[in-house]
């Protein structure tokens, strides 16, 4: 991450999109998820596909005891393409299911929308951490996760600048503003993140492009995941590198663009953009399996 940005990586994808494989199976890789140790003072980062990622803090430096995880968006089955009907789909999803629902395990979840790639009913109904993690997210979100059988006592209402120090984790977390991209859902949020010992990362959530976004710049986030598709009104890969502008986070990381097949945008064009119109922040695309560090 310390390699100034560059518009061009000859090593970067060639051939967009690559296929990805799973490399280790679901309870394998929550395993190792588990088990990770982050450096000390460090969050440790993962993306899942979409919109979907899992952090990790460091360890208690008193006690040893391990840092807690949280979850973004966790969408980890297909729902937006065949429902229940098992049937192939253009919305059908091109990466693996990393993780199955039953086997997450996270302290906190985020949900920054209700739509269903964010706020997965197939998967926050098979969640065995309804009645132990805390579920975090705007109205509408909420909606869906108390439809899947999350129980009101342990779900907290989310508001842009409202901050929250989530109890028995030390994690805060606070809403941030996000455009909506339509009317099906007017409760579109972001979230910045900040563990014990930790610095601020930033998900921007399924905004559209607003200058308003520039309040998080207070925030300094060392690190900002951001979609870079223009599908669904998202943001563009070069409305993401002008949102960075105003954020000016240290890194930028896309998100939400190998999902679908009709719905795909190479992160390359978002490294383009970004050397255009943001060339202090670095770039950074994550490799699935990978644990990062910031």
């Amino acid at each position: 991450m310390d390699n100034p940005i560059v518009d061009f990586d000859p090593n970067d994808e060639l051939t967009f999109p690559q296929p990805v494989t799973a490399q280790l199976s679901s309870k394998d890789f929550m395993a190792a998820i588990e088990a990770y140790r982050p450096g000390s003072g460090k969050t440790a980062v993962w993306h899942l596909g979409q919109n979907s990622w899992i952090l990790k803090g460091d360890s208690d430096p008193q006690t040893g005891a391990p840092g807690k995880i949280l979850a973004v968006d966790p969408y980890f089955t297909d729902f937006c393409a065949s429902k229940r009907t098992g049937q192939r789909a253009p919305k059908s999803r091109l990466l693996p299911i990393f993780i199955e629902p039953e086997d997450l395990r996270a302290d906190v979840v985020l949900v920054t929308h209700s739509h269903p790639d964010h706020a997965d009913p197939f998967t926050l109904e098979r969640l065995a951490i309804k009645e132990s993690a805390l579920f975090l997210g705007p109205w509408q979100a909420l909606k869906v996760v108390t439809e899947a059988g999350i129980p009101a006592r342990r779900q907290v209402l989310m508001h842009p600048l409202q901050t929250e120090v989530l109890e028995g984790t030390g994690i805060e977390v606070t809403g941030t503003f996000a455009e909506p991209t339509d009317f099906t859902d007017l409760n579109h949020m972001g979230f910045a993140v900040k563990f014990p010992r930790g610095r601020v990362w930033y998900n921007s959530g399924d905004t559209a492009k607003t200058e308003l976004l520039e309040h998080v710049k207070a925030f300094k986030p060392a690190m900002m995941a951001v979609c870079i598709n223009g599908g669904y009104h998202n943001l563009s890969h070069w409305e993401a590198a002008e949102i960075c502008a105003l954020v000016q986070p240290e890194v930028a990381v896309p998100a939400h663009y190998d999902m679908m097949p009709h719905n795909l945008q190479s992160p390359s064009m978002f490294r383009k953009s970004l050397y255009e119109k943001a060339r202090t922040v670095k770039y950074l695309r994550m490799d699935y399996y990978r644990a990062y560090e910031f």
